[in-house]
Parts: structure tokens; sequence; C-alpha cells
């Protein structure tokens, strides 16, 4: 148990001083993240007060782009879109823990690609946007309506973003294990052809007769090589036995020249 410890210990004392070089090159890139989510949150909140006072002012609905996107004001006690009405204090738990734990892995993982990193940024700008909503009011402040489409939920600006985030993190994790399953495929064929070509690793069957005895150039199974290793043995044996002979017949001349004394 003391050495699986001590083992975490220096994996996880290797991966800070790996992160600290990387942190070193690529703050700019966390900087430049912040700014993102920062700007998502302020362009949500500002769009959703701005669109309340005008529907106020103007009616609960309004043709903002004839034939493309209608204003109405919906006050959504649910999730994205419309969905889980009724359980806003869970969404927002749910939501907070999720937009942490995205921001933890974002500050450690900075050897990750620049498209799964945006993604979550814009999930992270989206989620953020709509929690204050739920926070300060209890509800997320929808507003954006597809004239063409009324049957669409309604959304605003933090739907968007986290939308098209989840859809980018989706598709850039379909491509990397597509890479990843081309990549060990490319190393399973190289290891492949070099067991193939390598002359240091040769199949038993196929070893050479000085190597492996019981078979023939041809490949046919033999044991005239094993038979020639045998016969100094063999060769011992016999001579064993003929003394044996000698002796056996030493004795019974012997017994012979008694008894005819």
């Amino acid at each position: 148990m003391n050495e699986d410890n001590k083992d975490f210990k220096q994996k996880v004392s290797a991966y800070m001083k790996d992160w600290v070089v990387v942190a070193k090159k690529r703050w700019w890139i966390m900087l430049v993240e912040l700014a993102v989510v920062a700007i998502i949150l302020v362009a949500d909140l500002l769009t959703k007060q701005a669109a309340w006072d005008y529907l106020n002012a103007q009616g609960v609905k309004d043709d903002f782009i004839p034939g493309l996107i209608n204003l109405v004001m919906v006050e959504n006690r649910g999730a994205g879109f419309g969905i889980f009405q009724g359980k806003t204090v869970a969404l927002t738990v749910i939501t907070f823990i999720l937009v942490i734990a995205i921001a933890i892995y974002l500050f450690f993982a900075l050897k990750e690609t620049e498209w799964l990193r945006i993604s979550l940024v814009f999930v992270v700008g989206g989620g953020i946007g709509n929690i204050v909503d739920r926070i300060a009011l209890g509800y997320v402040r929808d507003f954006l309506q597809f004239a063409f489409w009324e049957q669409f939920p309604v959304f605003n600006i933090a739907d968007s973003f986290v939308t098209v985030g989840a859809f980018m993190l989706i598709v850039v994790l379909i491509v990397m294990l597509v890479k990843e399953g081309k990549k060990n495929q490319k190393e399973f064929e190289e290891q492949q052809a070099k067991v193939g070509t390598d002359e240091n690793l040769v199949d038993p069957l196929d070893a050479p007769k000085n190597l492996n005895p019981m078979l023939k150039a041809g490949g046919d199974f033999t044991f005239e090589e094993a038979k020639d290793e045998n016969k100094p043995e063999e060769k011992r044996s016999d001579e064993k036995e003929k003394d044996n002979v000698a002796d056996t017949e030493v004795n019974e001349k012997d017994d012979s020249s008694a008894e005819e004394k």
C-alpha cells in the first residue's frame, strides 16, 4: 500500500512539473479563454435585459426579424430549450458542478487540442449565463424564437453557446477517436511488419536447424538431429550393456570351473 502511495505521489509530482512547464508557454491561452467566457456571459446578460425591456414596452411578442426571428418573453424554470420544468434548484446545482468540473479540466489539461478547449469554453460561458439567471431570478429568461418554426423551444444566447459547444465537443471527440484508432492500427501493422522482417524475432517453427534440431530446412518434422545429439549417450549405454554381458560371461566361466574341480 505504501509503495502504491509513493508511486502515485511521484506521478502527481511529475505531472505538476510538466504542467508548470506547459503553463509558462501557454498562459496566454487561459487568458483568452477567460476573456471568451466573460464575453459570452456579458452578451447573454445584456441581450436578456435588452429583450426584456423592449418586450415590456412593446408587448410579449415582436417580429424582430420578419420571417426569421421573433422576440418572446418566456420565464424558463427548467433547463435549456424549456426541458425539465420545475427543477430549478436541481438544475442550478448540477449546472454549477458541471461548470466547475469543466473549468478545472481546462485549467490542468493545457495540452488538449484547441477545438476541444473552445467547445468546452462555449459550454462554460453559456452555463454561467443561465446560472446567474437562476440564482438571481429563480428562472432563466428565454426570448428568441424561430419565426419559421414556432414549435421549436424558445431559447437565449447562453443556450445557443451551450448547444454549439456540445455539438463541437461531440464532433471533436469522434475525430479524436478515429485518429486514435488509425494510430493504433498503424502501430499494429508496423509491429507485424517488424516481426516478419526482424531476424531476431524468429518463429520457433521457422528456426534454422542449428537452432531447432526438431525441424528440417523444408519445415518437416524430423528426429534425426535429436538422435545425433543423443548418440554419445546411446553409445555409453551400449558400452555399459556390453560390459555387463562380459561380466556375466566371466562369472559363468568361474562357476563352471568351480564345478569341474
